[in-house]
């Protein structure tokens, strides 16, 4: 069996198994009946997810969003860890100060939330641009125009809040000129990594995997225009990060942002996107810059730039806690304790 699906990228003709050699799902020497199958299923799997995206995205609002509302119901009722593991958390931050109703309803959000970004991520590249650009309103953008103005590059600061997955997608495309990069993880699944990085990239953002990804983020960032996302509100073990301050609790937060920003002297670029009730306009609010220090001690540096990352989100999980993504064990190298059952 040959499969060869031709499709173009970048202006080049490809195969679809020279698309996922491309994307890194297949290697270069991968052959024989195993991989023909293995590509015969990622392709499979994306025609039915297409198929699926294009009904969400021509169908009314109010239709999808009781789509939205179902997924998060299936979710809630059978995934009972994300629900244990969001309580651990909301009960470690706010104790006493939120009653067991509000730490409820902010799960249930959660639990929506996630179902809009999932189904959203898959009909996105069927909205016509103008109507999906329409939904958005950007605020205080001139901040990371002065950023890039003045070092002609810097590092986009981003967690799981509102419609994290924007900033990847829409809001990329404003930036055409600079070398847009999106840091993210990939799972255990192949189509599901290819539909990750095949949405980034018909926004023209090329996809980081966390994997080795300061080799590639230093390879981007020698060229002098790197605009790349982070996500850094997640636990890394302690090796790959730092403890702060987060809730006055002590996390682990990455560093990736506060090295680049020290090594190459630019800007890390806070924005944060937050939706309506029913997910029908964003607001993107990019926040004032953040800059490492760059003096002879560079461990503190380090530290102090990132400390700063992680008030930041906290000050605005704090005023809008029901559009955070509570369902990471975000203390688990450091208080591993609040998620043992």
């Amino acid at each position: 069996m040959r499969f060869k699906y031709f499709k173009y990228f970048k202006g080049k003709r490809m195969t679809y198994k020279e698309r996922l050699i491309h994307e890194k799902i297949l290697n270069k020497d991968d052959k024989g009946f195993k991989t023909e199958l293995r590509i015969l299923s990622v392709f499979i799997v994306e025609f039915l997810v297409n198929i699926l995206g294009f009904m969400l995205a021509k169908m009314p609002h109010f239709w999808f969003l009781r789509c939205v509302k179902a997924l998060a119901w299936l979710m809630k009722t059978f995934d009972r860890r994300r629900y244990f593991d969001a309580k651990a958390n909301l009960d470690f931050v706010f104790g006493d100060s939120k009653s067991e109703e509000e730490k409820k309803r902010i799960i249930k959000k959660g639990y929506e939330n996630f179902a809009f970004i999932i189904l959203e991520t898959i009909r996105v590249i069927f909205i016509p641009k103008a109507e999906y650009d329409a939904r958005f309103t950007l605020i205080n953008e001139e901040n990371v125009w002065k950023s890039l103005n003045k070092e002609g590059q810097a590092i986009t600061l981003c967690m799981h809040f509102g419609y994290w997955e924007a900033v990847g997608t829409t809001l990329a495309q404003y930036y055409e000129n600079y070398g847009r990069g999106c840091l993210g993880r990939l799972t255990k699944f192949a189509p599901i990594n290819h539909m990750i990085m095949s949405r980034r990239e018909a926004f023209g953002v090329r996809f980081v995997n966390k994997i080795g990804a300061m080799k590639e983020l230093i390879k981007m960032y020698n060229q002098g225009n790197g605009l790349v996302g982070i996500l850094v509100d997640q636990n890394v073990v302690p090796k790959d990060g730092v403890v702060v301050k987060f809730f006055n609790r002590d996390a682990t937060h990455t560093t990736i942002a506060s090295i680049l920003s020290r090594r190459y002297n630019i800007d890390i670029q806070p924005v944060f996107i937050d939706f309506n009730d029913d997910y029908s306009h964003y607001t993107a609010t990019y926040y004032p810059s953040i800059r490492s220090q760059i003096t002879d001690n560079a461990e503190n540096d380090i530290l102090e730039c990132t400390q700063a990352q992680a008030s930041l989100c906290e000050e605005v999980i704090r005023n809008h806690p029901e559009s955070y993504f509570w369902f990471h064990r975000r203390f688990k190298s450091t208080h591993p304790e609040i998620y043992q059952r």
